[in-house]
């Protein structure tokens, strides 16, 4: 069964989005982390796996990856085909707890340190950086930003925090030299993007790996499915309902205020708005895609296949 939906109705609904909540109060602050950051800055993409482009707003503010960055990481893992099993398991039901578990309450994800650790080169920060770097060039089409200043800080907080040595005391052991796997996922996530650019990530996602700007393959599209999969599970957490359930719309967000999603085989839509709520999930952009899927009645979990004409 099909649904086509007219790409003009698509337009009509995102710009009469942007109008709603461009102006709109919002409670949120930008992230602490983040310097010289306009707060009234809001952009919305969606960009079609064909090409079309929808753009309102402040489509070219950078925000950095954040959590975002996870996508190309995972993206590279799959590309290497490191499936190697975790060395430290937990079982959250034991009457005992084992003494190899993830560390909690650090400024950088144990997960995200642990793909970090698996992606080769082994040992060599910056040939690990460069890979993934490379990948996440591939998917948004142009190079990224890299912020030292937002760098510097998060490393001095990963030091202040004693994350190298709580990964220690926590016996959960990396494929890497701990040092190597944190420094280089932080690189990653002082990553900037536009929102353009973010929205042609997801659309690369959505298109099975072929950029949608640039007409190339950035992988092989049996991969996408497993990354989708991972942002549907892995999405925006600790929001007031759960944000698959609300926006029908894998997703992912970084703390920087942008939120990227995928719709396979259709588009993506990312939106940007620095103010963001103690969860680190930017509000204005949090609705914008909510009530965008809303009023065109998507989801990605509709029997129908959607095309749009």
């Amino acid at each position: 069964m099909e649904r086509h939906i007219n790409f003009s109705d698509v337009e009509a609904v995102v710009k009469k989005i942007y109008e709603k909540y461009k102006d709109f109060e919002v409670e949120g602050a930008v992230d602490s982390r983040l310097q010289g950051v306009d707060p009234s800055k809001f952009g919305i993409v969606v960009k079609l796996t064909d090409g079309r482009v929808i753009r309102v707003g402040d489509t070219d503010a950078l925000s950095p990856l954040g959590a975002i960055a996870r996508i190309p990481l995972f993206v590279t893992h799959r590309v290497q085909k490191l499936d190697k099993d975790n060395k430290c398991h937990c079982d959250k039901h034991a009457i005992k707890q084992p003494q190899c578990c993830k560390p909690k309450g650090l400024p950088v994800s144990a997960e995200a340190v642990l793909l970090t650790s698996k992606i080769q080169p082994k040992g060599d920060a910056d040939g690990k950086y460069g890979v993934i770097e490379d990948m996440t060039e591939a998917m948004i089409g142009s190079a990224p930003v890299f912020d030292d200043e937002l760098y510097k800080t998060m490393a001095k907080a990963n030091v202040h925090d004693d994350v190298e040595n709580k990964f220690a005391e926590a016996g959960f052991e990396l494929y890497d030299d701990a040092p190597v796997a944190i420094d280089v996922y932080t690189r990653l996530t002082a990553l900037r993007a536009t929102v353009d650019q973010l929205a042609t990530m997801g659309a690369t996602l959505a298109a099975d790996g072929r950029n949608p700007e640039t007409g190339e393959y950035a992988f092989d599209g049996s991969i996408s499915p497993k990354v989708v999969a991972y942002m549907a599970v892995k999405g925006p957490h600790h929001l007031s309902k759960p944000w698959l359930i609300k926006s029908g719309l894998p997703a992912k967000s970084s703390f920087g205020g942008a939120i990227m999603g995928v719709f396979p085989g259709v588009m993506s839509i990312a939106a940007y708005s620095p103010l963001v709520n103690p969860d680190g999930v930017s509000v204005k952009a949090y609705k914008a895609i909510h009530h965008i899927m809303k009023h065109l009645e998507l989801s990605v979990f509709d029997s129908a296949q959607i095309v749009i004409d």
